[in-house]
């Protein structure tokens, strides 16, 4: 809804420098913006990437995440009676090659990447060596900090600390702003981790397509096994 406004409220300007010279400011679309995004929220990173890009007038080539192209497939079953033909296209494959192709192409105005640091790094040198200009949302580090006043009462704000330091570990892997460790204040360490592990039993695991399934499977073995050397290293140390 806020890029639909955008699209009204897009407009040049022009400024007198003097009697003889005026400055005119035109916005144009950049040309053809490529997206990669990543598997962890397919339909919502697209509908990000893809707003403001149309909003500005441009063409998309869209490369979603080679484990969930089928999302955006049915995204664009929704969307092809509205968009006209060859304003949003789809590329499906894997990130060494459709996603290294974009970077490479001389038909590409501007990158949007959402994904790890490592692979934004790779993208970036690449589509430097064409002067392509690239948006990049990665990875980082982001502490979770609990002070002892978290709990100086058992309310909803104690209830939405618990939620978050569980989102902390237990979310699929599906949630590139979580926390990446916690720091307890010393005195309330015992009692607020408690609380932690009791929301975290409280978590019904299983089939993704039951409703009563609160988390589902990784998206991947790959996944899967990165999660297991995780816990051999947290274990470890």
């Amino acid at each position: 809804r806020y890029f639909a406004g955008v699209i009204r409220a897009e407009e040049g300007t022009a400024s007198e420098i003097d009697v003889n010279t005026v400055s005119i400011n035109i916005q144009e679309p950049l040309g053809v913006v490529g997206v990669i995004i990543p598997w962890n929220f397919p339909l919502l990173m697209a509908a990000w990437k893809l707003a403001p890009a149309l909003a500005a007038g441009n063409t998309v080539v869209l490369k979603p995440a080679e484990q969930t192209p089928t999302s955006i497939m049915a995204l664009m079953e929704l969307i092809k009676d509205v968009v006209p033909p060859g304003v949003v296209n789809v590329v499906t494959g894997f990130g060494a090659e459709a996603g290294a192709a974009l970077t490479k192409s001389k038909g590409i105005a501007k990158i949007g990447f959402t994904g790890s640091t490592a692979t934004g790094t790779a993208i970036l040198k690449e589509a430097a060596e064409s002067l392509i200009p690239v948006t990049l949302e990665l990875g980082g580090k982001s502490p979770n900090i609990f002070f002892s006043s978290v709990m100086d009462q058992d309310d909803e704000f104690l209830d939405k600390a618990v939620e978050g330091a569980v989102l902390f570990a237990l979310n699929q892997g599906e949630v590139c702003t979580c926390q990446s460790r916690l720091l307890v204040q010393e005195d309330i360490y015992e009692k607020f981790m408690e609380r932690v592990v009791a929301r975290t039993e409280a978590i019904v695991t299983g089939d993704p397509l039951d409703p009563s399934t609160m988390m589902g499977a990784q998206v991947s073995r790959a996944q899967h096994e990165r999660i297991e050397r995780y816990i051999s290293i947290g274990t470890a140390e």
